[in-house]
């Protein structure tokens, strides 16, 4: 019975309007966020290059050096970048402020304002800015050295009175700067990162996981109108009474319509993921690395499966439970929250709903937050699982109201 009723489900799922909607939805979001990629992370760093990337570092002083680095350009340029609800605001501060921020910096440096401002332009005058890698390399190159005597806590109350000046949501907020700053890598640092991307990531597992960044931030919200759809069909279809007569118990129903909404969710994900790997393992191959031509499997299972699960099961449950679109709103703010919620595009998984790594490769810090990546995956199965249970205890709560006392047999299903 469970086979028939989860092949029935599909077969409806197929003909919702509002799945093939989330289908090109889905499909265009994640290739215009994937469709720039140009592979440097394949390229073998060589000894003697000018620039290696970046790579982060909680080092205090490094925090410190980096974070009056970027006061000093916004003070500079005379604009300050904070996303105070998530979305980007422009900050411009007037004479008494700028006059504040410049003693703020003065007293964390030991240098005048002016003596600064003649270092920021030597510095950023050796390198052509018109080319990328050249002006990657200042801006990763540039700091500005602290007082010998200024302590972290002086810092963290310094960078307070920034937070005070500017508002909310700036680069000077505790939670940002220490989540760490990027410094430029050494050659052994890029060399220990590359030789892992090609021995533990096989290539396509590190391209996997930036696909799964940028394609989690999608699946936080898009899943929720398919299953709000899915939990509603039999409502707008007015045959409610008719589905609660069946033979099928609330357990065969609602897991039937679950398994096959995730299914149907999954499969899409799953081919976008194919598709965006392709290029990238048939690079690595042509270029004798060897590659995982499965990671479009492994790693988005880990990855995004529990995040589809969980949203799928609340959409389900709460939608059961009130009988209208609820869940949308609901769930809506949830993700919104969670993805401005992040202290960082790399890592700080915690129990965040949209888990970011927003970088090709990375494997010496990935390492490093594995467990806790998989505490964030295990807690969001065992609470999608939870909400399922809760569903079916519902739905056998508005069979009885019906009243249709537990399960009435009847010949067809």
């Amino acid at each position: 019975m469970f086979g028939a009723l989860f092949l029935k489900e599909c077969r409806q799922v197929l003909k919702s309007l509002v799945y093939y909607i989330f289908v090109v939805v889905f499909i265009f979001s994640v290739n215009s966020q994937m469709s720039s990629e140009n592979w440097e992370a394949l390229k073998e760093p060589q000894p003697g290059q000018e620039y290696y990337g970046r790579t982060i570092t909680k080092d205090e002083t490094l925090i410190m050096e980096k974070t009056l680095a970027n006061l000093m350009q916004d003070l500079y340029h005379g604009s300050f970048a904070t996303y105070p609800l998530g979305f980007y605001k422009k900050v411009t501060l007037v004479d008494e402020e700028n006059k504040q921020v410049k003693e703020i910096l003065e007293r964390c440096t030991g240098k005048s304002y002016e003596v600064m401002e003649k270092e920021l332009m030597r510095h950023f005058e050796k390198y052509e800015q018109s080319i990328l890698e050249e002006a990657m390399a200042a801006e990763a190159d540039y700091k500005i050295s602290i007082r010998e005597s200024l302590t972290y806590e002086e810092f963290g109350t310094a960078m307070e009175e920034i937070c005070r000046l500017v508002g909310k949501g700036s680069f000077y907020e505790k939670t940002m700067y220490e989540s760490g700053v990027y410094v430029p890598m050494t050659y052994e640092q890029a060399k220990e990162e590359f030789d892992a991307l090609c021995s533990k990531d096989l290539i396509t597992r590190g391209y996997m996981r930036l696909f799964c960044d940028y394609a989690g931030i999608f699946l936080a919200i898009l899943p929720i109108f398919v299953g709000v759809s899915g939990a509603l069909r039999d409502k707008r279809a007015k045959v409610e009474q008719v589905v609660f007569s069946k033979q099928a118990s609330g357990i065969v129903v609602i897991g039937s319509r679950y398994l096959a909404n995730l299914v149907m969710i999954t499969i899409p994900v799953l081919v976008m993921a194919f598709l965006i790997q392709r290029p990238c393992y048939e690079m690595a191959r042509s270029m004798g690395m060897q590659a995982d031509f499965f990671a479009f499997l492994k790693v988005p299972c880990l990855w995004l499966l529990p995040e589809m699960m969980i949203v799928l099961a609340l959409s389900f449950l709460i939608t059961e439970y009130t009988d209208s679109i609820l869940a949308v709103f609901i769930q809506t703010a949830w993700g919104i929250g969670s993805l401005f919620g992040a202290d960082t595009l790399v890592g700080d998984f915690g129990l965040k709903l949209i888990t970011r790594w927003n970088t090709f490769g990375q494997r010496m810090l990935y390492d490093s937050l594995e467990k806790a990546l998989l505490w964030n995956k295990g807690y969001y199965c065992l609470l999608a699982a939870v909400c399922i249970i809760l569903t079916v205890i519902v739905y056998e709560r508005k069979r009885k109201k019906g009243g249709t006392y537990g399960k009435v047999y009847k010949t067809n299903c």
